[in-house]
């Protein structure tokens, strides 16, 4: 396991882009939305005691889904749906000492659109992920050690291999590694539809500022255009204000 500094991080962001863009393309268009489509990276640094979250997806406002966390229980994220009661649920049976696992399956108990849904969570001790029978387009989950991850409406295979493969090997503080991992998804194809909001979120002891234990909170609430690519901008826009330089910058995004 790669040794990670502590994240000297930072402050609360959140940036809605686009919203009076043009649509693209003169075609007539369509009132219905696309179905949810979203993929998303839970892990826990054991070095730090951090923990943080980076997701995607092509509806508004994904970062609104990734409020719960507790630093010293751990935190869920839930996919497929709005559903608050159900992320906080979660993080009660996460605080309450529950397994990510037990968690889960209290969390969906009294879900009655659970197989709609993915749901995340992450303990010191472990991870654990669900994934709906009911989610539309090609869905998955993989939990590893201090970290997992979750789509549905993914472009192919490749993506949340990507994302495992980023995290793993990219060095630096956890929301280094978490941003590249999401970049690196959206480069294997992302989800269907594109990313028009990504949120980046790490919680932990050594937050410097009175944002609910908050090293770092950036969110693209909408944008037309690449989301993710939005996020890592805004983060670099971040780093300028507060006179931070990295040397493993996420990779940019694609041409």
């Amino acid at each position: 396991m790669m040794q990670r500094s502590k994240a000297t991080l930072y402050t609360t962001a959140v940036l809605a882009l686009g919203l009076a863009s043009a649509a693209p393309g003169g075609g007539p268009k369509s009132d219905t939305p696309p179905p949810p489509a979203s993929f998303a990276i839970l892990a826990h640094d054991h070095l730090t005691g951090d923990y943080g979250v980076a997701a995607a997806s092509n509806a508004p406002l994904i970062g609104m889904n990734l409020e719960f966390f507790d630093p010293e229980a751990g935190g869920g994220v839930v996919l497929g749906g709005p559903f608050l009661q159900l992320n906080e649920t979660v993080l009660i049976a996460l605080q309450d000492g529950m397994d990510p696992g037990t968690a889960i399956a209290v969390g969906l108990a009294a879900d009655l659109d659970r197989e709609s849904r993915q749901v995340l969570a992450i303990t010191p001790e472990g991870a654990a992920a669900f994934t709906g029978d009911q989610l539309e387009g090609h869905a998955a989950h993989k939990a590893g050690e201090h970290f997992v991850i979750a789509g549905h409406r993914l472009a192919n295979d490749d993506v949340l291999l990507a994302v495992e493969e980023a995290f793993q090997t990219t060095d630096g503080p956890l929301a280094d590694r978490l941003l590249a991992a999401l970049a690196a998804g959206r480069d294997a194809g992302g989800e269907e539809d594109g990313s028009h909001s990504a949120a980046l979120v790490v919680v932990g002891p050594g937050a410097r500022f009175a944002t609910r234990d908050r090293l770092v909170d950036l969110r693209i609430d909408f944008v037309r255009g690449d989301a993710v690519a939005a996020l890592v901008e805004l983060r670099a826009q971040v780093d300028s204000v507060y006179g931070i330089v990295r040397e493993t910058p996420p990779a940019p995004p694609p041409p």
